[in-house]
């Protein structure tokens, strides 16, 4: 019988252990603001306002560069097209927490924001 070959898409590159500190300590804070919860998906840690996603930080997967965090300015309305949002920022130590968490608090905002 023959061993059935993965596809490149099934590949996931793993994150560093930096990377997994640093989204920890994101999601942490994230967490003591209104209305976020978080979850696994894809070796990744969404993250939501209400039903609203609002950011994707690394877990054991990364997103598409090693220090990427992903997030999106969606509103409730908006969060329902799929993808085209998603924007992805570097947290490569951190001193690029402070900035990752403005432009995450920015997203939480819009995920907050009424229909348009």
């Amino acid at each position: 019988m023959k061993k059935k070959q993965r596809s490149s898409r099934e590949k996931f590159a793993l994150v560093p252990e930096e990377m997994r500190r640093l989204s920890a300590l994101l999601e942490e804070e994230l967490l003591r603001w209104p209305d976020v919860s978080a979850r696994s998906m894809f070796g990744m840690r969404a993250v939501y306002r209400k039903d609203v996603i609002f950011a994707l930080l690394p877990e054991s997967k990364m997103i598409d560069r090693p220090t990427a965090i992903g997030y999106k300015f969606a509103n409730r309305s908006e969060a329902r097209r799929q993808g085209h949002q998603w924007q992805l920022f570097d947290v490569r130590s951190e001193a690029d927490i402070a900035e990752a968490l403005q432009i995450l608090g920015d997203a939480h905002r819009k995920a907050g924001a009424k229909r348009a």
